[in-house]
């Protein structure tokens, strides 16, 4: 059969064609950030970095990072020792397997439907303040406060994703070789000796992989914030998420919106690089 030298290139054309796909709106974007684009005024026009000085001498910008990272660093935090002391739990339970199977129960719920849940429970009249005071306490105004809405968000996402952390761990964990436990307790370290010694150290590549995807998508978080508490009372929940849908949504102001998801961007680029290297120095070590 005769040689034809343009087959190699056809098959990358698949390829490319979902490299354009993905890159072609990533980088309008980019551009809508350098502009005053406002659906209601027609074609964007270059503005330089204007945007990006506005939201990093606003107010209104920093506290949106602040809630970003409060929100991503609390609720990873919490789901990782949370999770990885249910998964050491389950992995040396009698009724593992019962347990395993309720404990990823949150997680086949999708975020917004549990969001509507969690938000019918903490009214202020709901069943959650409702047993409270059975049990002789004040319920707090759970989302309708500026001083816990942003804690309730959290615990909210703590109980959904936490399985998420729980599976993964498990997986971990048991990949660490039972002859290492049965040396460890002929050379008479406790329970809690071998775990710090051995099992988390082993276990460190998947810590690394937990708090890489919940990192990411917990700086990230829309659905949760939004149909809880639309980024109030006030702006208490007003990430960075939340902010660029009010700007481009609301507002219609599409230049300040792409203007913030570039910066939401730019931080979980940066965190998925720091995680993934430190990953690969586990890896090789």
């Amino acid at each position: 059969m005769k040689h034809k030298p343009y087959l190699p290139y056809l098959l990358v054309l698949p390829g490319l064609a979902v490299l354009i796909a993905i890159l072609y709106p990533f980088l309008t974007g980019v551009y809508w950030s350098f502009t005053s684009y406002r659906l209601t005024r027609g074609e964007p026009k270059f503005n330089g970095g204007e945007n990006y000085l506005d939201l990093f001498t606003s107010g209104e910008g920093w506290h949106a990072i602040a809630i970003t990272l409060t929100y991503s660093v609390s609720a990873v935090v919490i789901e990782v020792i949370l999770g990885t002391l249910i998964a050491v739990a389950l992995n040396h339970g009698r009724y593992g397997t019962v347990f395993r199977v309720l404990i990823v129960l949150p997680l086949l719920m999708p975020p917004v439907i549990a969001a509507l849940m969690w938000n019918v429970m903490l009214t202020e009249n709901g069943v959650v303040n409702w047993l409270i005071e059975a049990a002789g306490g004040t319920g707090p105004l759970w989302l309708n406060s500026p001083e816990t809405a942003l804690l309730t968000c959290i615990l909210i996402d703590v109980w959904l994703y936490t399985p998420f952390v729980v599976l993964l761990m498990q997986a971990g964990l048991k990949s660490v070789p039972a002859e290492l436990r049965e040396a460890s307790a002929v050379d008479g370290a406790s329970n809690l000796r071998h775990f710090f010694s051995i099992t988390l150290p082993l276990t460190v590549p998947v810590l690394v992989v937990v708090i890489a995807f919940r990192g990411i998508d917990s700086l990230k978080m829309f659905d949760v914030i939004y149909t809880t508490t639309q980024g109030g009372p006030v702006d208490a929940t007003t990430n960075l998420h939340v902010l660029a849908y009010l700007e481009g949504i609301r507002n219609l102001n599409f230049g300040a919106a792409m203007t913030v998801l570039v910066v939401l961007w730019v931080i979980c680029y940066a965190m998925s690089y720091v995680l993934l290297k430190a990953r690969r120095k586990e890896v090789s070590a």
